[in-house]
């Protein structure tokens, strides 16, 4: 049950991926998220060399400004294979990106694992990655939040970090506050291990995805299109005193249907 301290706090900020809905420019994403939408920030793609509806280089700078100005949170999702990239590379990029997300004012950066095809000495890269650049994420006052993914077996792909073994492993060695576990529900269903993530990770939760799917693909269906069981999977977030973003990552095109129905449950869930 929610502790009745709890239940007066305001309830998590809900975000959305500028990756699922449509934007021609900048101004136009803020506008769209605040007015439109009635959210409260947008997690920004960051994908160096490709073109919209990522960021591209130079544009940082432009929404931090429009994040103050809209009074919207900004957060940012990174992509690139970082176990391929070695030890001394992973640690380049991640410190790359961390210098993107003070110039773009962004509270959160999430990033994958990334897959290895021997799956005991990629988590053992990783995990003095991670935990070498985290107390720099944190005097930065950024929260580097390592996202689970996919099971290992599924498809071939060999995806590090997707049960809660290999995460409490993880922030078993890298204890800094600047380093937080993202939650992504999705994958979680395809992997059936929503509850045991919450349960062992739970103090630890720092971000969380929102998509469903049918439990065995990551299909980013609508927001109760699928099979997640959102009002179960939302309470037990709730539960643990969760308070950080929710960030919507299925498609909100012209029905926004699904967004009204995932905003109404979200604040439902939390008593507002």
């Amino acid at each position: 049950m929610l502790d009745s301290g709890l239940a007066h706090l305001a309830p998590p900020p809900i975000l959305i991926s500028a990756l699922h809905y449509e934007w021609r420019t900048l101004d136009e994403a803020f506008d769209r998220c605040r007015e439109e939408f009635g959210l409260d920030g947008i997690e920004f793609s960051v994908a160096e060399g490709a073109g919209r509806p990522h960021l591209v280089e130079g544009e940082y700078g432009r929404i931090a400004e429009l994040g103050r100005a809209y009074g919207l949170q900004l957060s940012g999702h990174v992509w690139g294979d970082l176990p391929r990239l070695g030890a001394e590379g992973a640690a380049r990029q991640l410190r790359a990106w961390l210098g993107i997300a003070r110039e773009a004012a962004l509270g959160h950066v999430i990033v994958h694992g990334g897959s290895h095809d021997d799956r005991a000495a990629g988590l053992a890269l990783m995990g003095d990655v991670f935990a070498r650049v985290a107390d720099e994420y944190a005097a930065a006052g950024v929260v580097l939040c390592v996202e689970n993914h996919y099971a290992w077996e599924y498809h071939d792909c060999h995806e590090l970090y997707g049960t809660a073994e290999e995460l409490e492993d993880l922030f078993a060695q890298a204890r800094s506050p600047g380093l937080g576990f993202c939650l992504d529900y999705g994958h979680s269903h395809m992997s059936g291990n929503t509850p045991e993530l919450l349960e062992r990770i739970g103090h630890r939760l720092a971000y969380t995805h929102l998509a469903d799917n049918l439990g065995e693909h990551d299909d980013h269906l609508m927001f109760g299109e699928g099979t997640v069981p959102w009002r179960e999977v939302l309470a037990a977030t709730r539960d643990l005193g969760y308070r950080g973003p929710l960030t919507i990552e299925f498609p909100v095109r012209d029905n926004l249907e699904g967004l009204r129905r995932c905003v109404d449950i979200t604040r439902n869930v939390w008593g507002r």
